[in-house]
């Protein structure tokens, strides 16, 4: 673009899933201020303008599309794949809003929308072909109807062809009806009566045998290799979930034994750990701590010369003091005078 940015016009050609929403939006940004500056720009959508690439189309002052093109507008959403708990789910959702509203504002510009129709659309995830997408404003010009190009869709509407290329749109909702199901891994016709489960004459288009998996690998390679990265992909996902779970549960039946903190920490911080492990590192906390208690002691001792003070002597117990006769004489008739004084009383 820096080096075109000369240039008086521009014809942008998409055939786009989409992507990274950052980049999208960058790069409408950049195209907007190119067509501010005089240049001309003109997208046309040879196939499909989905998510990011419908934001991308929308930067050009005229947009063309075929009859059969599909433009695709939804809620941004990405995957979460660490611990979080509710604060950090928060924080992400919030983040999400944000670029939802980014987007909202793309739209609005070109379509002349209302902001909040534009929201409930990209809510709903709202898919239009090439005519839809210019009476609601999205598009400019219908192609010439002879150069339409044929968009089909797997049978598990989770990729589409367009000009032979093959995109995947996993996790992007329902596809239009009236779309033609791609031919490569088009489902077995159904037959005129009886069971409709059963297929016309075998798994095997044109064949007499049921088709095994290594004979769909070698008619279909991509569609096989995409059938086993998937599954590879579930698998793995599925067990990691799992391993998850089993982890913080283990946590929790130990949890009693630690402060809050380092079980938060166990569980959600920077350096997640099994129970086995934070058991470990409270020990050697533990062990640490006491060696440095140690190490503490010993120096405070020798900083205080207690070593030096000389230990105290027992105690002398006082001997009772010898009494004389005269005052064994006293003590005797002071006792006398005071039982008599008691018996006084008495009578």
């Amino acid at each position: 673009l820096e080096e075109i940015k000369g240039c008086m016009e521009l014809t942008v050609h998409i055939n786009s899933v989409g992507g990274d929403a950052y980049a999208s939006i960058a790069i409408h940004n950049r195209l907007r201020e190119l067509a501010k500056g005089g240049m001309d720009i003109t997208c046309v959508v040879d196939g499909v303008a989905m998510s990011g690439g419908s934001l991308i189309m929308c930067a050009a002052d005229r947009v063309k599309v075929n009859p059969s093109s599909i433009i695709m507008i939804h809620d941004c959403w990405t995957y979460v794949w660490k611990s979080s708990n509710s604060s950090d789910l928060r924080k992400l959702a919030d983040s999400l809003d944000v670029i939802n509203e980014s987007q909202a504002e793309i739209y609005v510009r070109k379509t002349g929308k209302d902001a909040e129709e534009v929201r409930q659309m990209m809510t709903a995830t709202s898919y239009m072909t090439g005519r839809k997408a210019v009476e609601k404003g999205f598009a400019d010009e219908l192609i010439d109807e002879d150069v339409d190009p044929e968009i089909e869709v797997s049978a598990d509407h989770r990729s589409i062809y367009a000009h032979g290329r093959r995109m995947k749109i996993a996790a992007m909702g329902e596809l239009p009806e009236g779309i033609r199901i791609h031919e490569d891994i088009k489902p077995v016709p159904e037959t005129d009566g009886g069971d409709k489960n059963t297929p016309d004459a075998s798994g095997k288009i044109g064949g007499k045998e049921p088709m095994t998996f290594e004979e769909f690998r070698k008619e279909n390679p991509e569609a096989a290799e995409a059938a086993i990265a998937e599954a590879q992909a579930s698998v793995s996902h599925d067990e990691a979930v799992e391993a998850e779970r089993q982890r913080i549960a283990e946590i929790d039946d130990i949890a009693s034994l630690y402060d809050a903190e380092t079980v938060r920490a166990a569980k959600y911080g920077d350096n997640p750990c099994t129970a086995q492990e934070l058991a470990f590192r409270a020990a050697k906390a533990m062990a640490k701590q006491g060696k440095q208690f140690m190490a503490d002691l010993t120096e405070d001792t020798a900083d205080s010369k207690a070593s030096g003070v000389p230990a105290a002597s027992a105690p002398v117990a006082e001997q009772p003091k010898e009494m004389s006769n005269a005052e064994k004489v006293a003590a005797g008739r002071e006792l006398a005078k005071s039982l008599h004084s008691e018996k006084k009383e008495e009578v």
